[in-house]
This record gives structure tokens, C-alpha cells and sequence, in this order.
């Protein structure tokens, strides 16, 4: 067969081959380059895997600092705040404290002209005791006693007062006794003269008290009271009739007890008998 390759061609291939045969020359033999093939695959793979499990890092920790992010919230600057609606909740409403206007009558008592020559801060100590008592009456005696409120300046009268006119004045003293007897007894003299019924009772703590009724004004109506010693102070509590309805005290011994027992009462009269409200008790009459 005809040769149809030129010189020049000739030539060309053989430089070609020369250049082969230079390369391969220089590479390692087959058996060389399976472990070096198998190492740069795996290195390959372990390079890929390790990319891989960073991404899954850096995208499972945005997903945690996010829903840290939402979640916190201790703190403002980074909680999320829900949208706000169209109405807000109204704000809580604050109670103001009970108050019973006092009332004032023409006559003035000695107790009441006493207190008006007190200084200011006296003053006001002791007409927010007759708040504290009259609220604290007004709850704890029965309705049929009335509203009651503080009478004037005289820290130790209360009136009640019903929806249909009848008034009913109380009495609620808490003074220092010095060394006077003990508060009025059953078997008093004076007190049996009123035509009076009376009972020896113990109250809470173990106070020994004497509840009442009494005639008072008239023949045909009565006062209902209580009275006990507390601390160094005489304790008197008494719910008087109306003079002008000719209706007696609506109120029982057992519920005038049951009011002077209860704890709170108690409270009120403990706070007078350490801070005095009333003048030292001279006599054992009257309040």
C-alpha cells in the first residue's frame, strides 16, 4: 500500500511520540497509582462530609439563635412583641378607701372640745380611728342599726342611722383606766337600779367581758352594751335606742359580743389602748 504521508507529517509524529513516551516514562507504574487514587478519593469524600455536617451546623444554630431570638422574654430589647389590636384592655380600677362623712350635731361634747385644741397631726390621727370604726361597725353590726358614721371630733361617738329615719347613737370607747375598778359588773347596784339584764362572758384570749341591756330615757326603751377590760385601757361598746321613734336598740347581747370578739374589733381596740384616743378613764360611768 501507498504511503501517503509527507515528510513533514512524518516528522511532526515522531516528535509526538517522543513526547509520549517522555511522560510516561515519568509516571509511576499501574501499580503505584491505585493507593494514591483510592487516598485522593477518599480524602475527596472526607473533605465533602465535613463541608456538608458545617452547613448543617451553621443552619441548625441560625435555627436556634432564632427561635431564642423570639422567644426570650426576659428580654426587651430582643423579644418579638405581638401586634397590638385596635382596643386596649382598660386599665385596673383603684377603689378608693371607705370614708363616712362625719356628722355634726349642735351639742359638743367635753371629748370634742379636747380634741379641737390638739395639734393638726392629732387631729388627723384620730379622725382616721373614726373612720377605721365606723366602717369597721357599719360592717359588723346588723343592718337594722343603720349607716353609721363618726359624730363631730368626739372619737368615741358613732351614730347610726336607717333607711327609714330612726337613729341610733353608739358609743365605742377605748380609755386608759389608771387604777380604776374593773369595767361595771352584774352584781353592781347601780346597774341592777336600770332594770337591766346582764351576763358574764369571755371573749377570745380569754377576755373577760359583761354584756347589757339597760333602760335608757324612758321606761320603754333600751341600750344594749358590752364592756371589758383590754390591755391597760376600759373597752366599752354600746348601741343606745332612738329617743324621738321610741325604738330600743336593735341589736342583741349576743350579737354586741359577737362583734366585740371578732378579731378585728379586737385589732381596732389593741391599736387604741397602745396609742390612746381618749383622755385616762376617771370614772366608770358613761363611755
Amino acid at each position: 500500500m501507498k504511503d501517503d504521508i509527507t515528510q513533514e507529517d512524518r516528522h511532526n509524529a515522531l516528535l509526538i511520540r517522543d513526547a509520549m513516551e517522555g511522560a510516561v516514562t515519568e509516571l509511576p507504574s499501574l501499580h503505584d497509582l491505585v493507593p494514591a487514587a483510592v487516598t485522593q478519593g477518599r480524602n475527596r469524600k472526607v473533605r465533602a462530609g465535613l463541608a456538608t455536617a458545617a452547613g448543617i451546623v451553621c443552619v441548625a444554630g441560625a435555627l436556634v439563635l432564632g427561635s431564642l431570638t423570639l422567644s426570650a422574654g426576659g428580654d426587651a430589647r430582643t423579644a418579638v412583641r405581638p401586634a397590638t389590636s385596635g382596643t386596649s384592655s382598660p386599665p385596673e380600677s383603684v377603689q378608693p378607701e371607705p370614708y363616712r362623712t362625719p356628722v355634726h350635731i349642735d351639742h359638743t361634747s367635753i371629748d370634742e372640745r379636747s380634741v379641737a385644741d390638739l395639734p393638726s397631726s392629732e387631729r388627723t390621727r384620730r379622725a382616721q380611728f373614726q373612720q377605721d370604726a365606723a366602717v369597721l361597725l357599719d360592717e359588723l353590726l346588723p343592718d337594722s342599726v343603720g349607716l353609721i358614721r363618726p359624730v363631730g371630733l368626739d372619737v368615741s361617738r358613732y351614730r347610726g342611722e336607717t333607711e327609714d329615719g330612726k337613729v341610733f347613737f353608739i358609743r365605742f370607747s377605748v380609755r386608759p383606766s389608771g387604777n380604776s375598778p374593773d369595767p361595771i359588773a352584774c352584781h353592781s347596784a347601780a346597774f341592777a337600779a336600770k332594770g337591766a339584764s346582764c351576763e358574764q362572758s369571755t371573749l377570745p384570749g380569754g377576755i373577760k367581758a359583761t354584756s347589757f341591756r339597760v333602760l335608757m330615757d324612758s321606761s320603754e326603751t333600751m341600750a344594749t352594751g358590752v364592756r371589758f377590760r383590754y390591755g391597760h385601757s376600759d373597752v366599752g361598746l354600746t348601741v343606745e335606742p332612738d329617743v324621738d321613734a321610741k325604738v330600743s336598740a336593735p341589736v342583741t347581747s349576743e350579737e354586741l359580743l359577737a362583734v366585740a370578739g371578732d378579731s378585728r374589733f379586737l385589732d381596732l381596740v389593741r391599736y387604741a389602748d397602745e396609742h390612746p384616743v381618749l383622755k385616762r378613764q376617771t370614772t366608770t360611768q358613761g363611755g
